[in-house]
This record gives structure tokens, sequence and C-alpha cells, in this order.
């Protein structure tokens, strides 16, 4: 009877253990899923995906590296951290895919009296032209819409038709204010008393 009793310990015990381990463990299959980020599909030859009850888990050093968030793992406090990346500031004639040097007509439309002027003077389109061209953006990390507008620039470029708001939320993105929009905000505020309005 003993060794029924020391036996049923032991494999008692043995179950017990199994258990605890087994509470650690997760069962996960590889999930073969391609993956893209606007629009461009991801290199994932380095990583796995996993799926685990129907949820696809995705290593966050893939997708840190690709949104361009710097991440770090501390040992000693078993921690993940995540911090932006230094915004690269983006030059204003990528965002709007223009170099400026075609620009036949400026019609500005002014949000507070709905005032609207048409410039078609090559001095004051100059002056325009080369501040546009001066001038850096960098994301805002808040991308919830803005409403309202001091004026809205529609630029006749070549063949192609720009937009330019003074709340710079340009194609579909918003954009930090910097010295040089204030800049142009001023010089186009001013426009309104200068030209006429049409």
């Amino acid at each position: 009877m003993r060794k029924y009793v020391i036996g049923f310990i032991c494999g008692a015990f043995v179950s017990m253990s199994t258990m605890v381990y087994a509470s650690d463990a997760i069962q996960a299959f590889l999930f073969p899923v391609k993956i893209s980020f606007n629009d461009k599909r991801m290199d994932m030859s380095e990583y796995k995906v996993l799926n685990y009850e129907n949820h696809a888990y995705v290593p966050i050093r893939f997708i840190a590296e690709n949104i361009g968030i710097s991440i770090n793992y501390n040992a000693n406090l078993n921690e993940i951290t995540l911090k932006d990346a230094p915004a690269v500031p983006i030059p204003l004639s990528t965002i709007l895919k223009s170099d400026f040097n075609n620009i036949t007509k400026i019609e500005v439309k002014y949000g507070d009296s709905g005032k609207v002027i048409k410039i078609n003077d090559a001095l004051t389109i100059g002056d325009i032209s080369s501040k546009l061209k001066e001038i850096k953006l960098s994301k805002k990390s808040d991308q919830s819409r803005s409403f309202g507008y001091l004026y809205y620039l529609t630029i006749m470029d070549g063949d192609n038709k720009l937009t330019y708001t003074n709340t710079l939320s340009l194609e579909d993105v918003n954009y930090e204010l910097t010295p040089l929009t204030n800049e142009l905000d001023k010089y186009i505020l001013a426009l309104r008393y200068k030209v006429k309005a049409n």
C-alpha cells in the first residue's frame, strides 16, 4: 500500500508540475501572410507571423523598423520601449509633386470673407513660387481632421492644378506650421488689400 501512495504522490507531483509548465506555453500556428505598408510589399524573409486564437501576431521589431519608430529592449526591466524617430522635413515640392516653376495663375480664397482673388502677374506669382519652394514640412503627430482655414490657394502649374491651404492639411496628411509657412501666410493675407477681388 505504501508503494501505491508514494507512486500516487509522485504521479500527482509530475502532473501538477506539467500543468504549471503548460500554463506558460501557448499553441500558435505559423501564418504565411504577406504584409504591405503604404502599398509597398514588405520583405518578411527574416520574420514569422503567428496566428493565435484567430489573431495575427507580427514581430514588433518588423513593424517598428518599417514605420520609422526606434525600438529598444531593456533586459533589466524586461521592457520594450518604442519612440518616434526624429521627423525629417519633407519639401513642399515633394508633397505637392511640383517644382513650382511653371505657375501661370493662382487663385486665393479667403476663409473669413469668402473673397476670391486671381493672381496673374509674374512678380506676385514669382514671390509666391519662391516661398513655396523654400517650405519643408514635418508631419503632425495628431492627424485628426481640422476645420476652417484662413485661405486656400488653387495653383495652376503647367497642366497641374495644385491646392495649398494655410492649415497645412495637404494630400490627406496634416503638417506642422513653420516660420516659412507663417511668412507665406502673412504675404497671402496682405494680398487681399492689394489685389482686386474677382
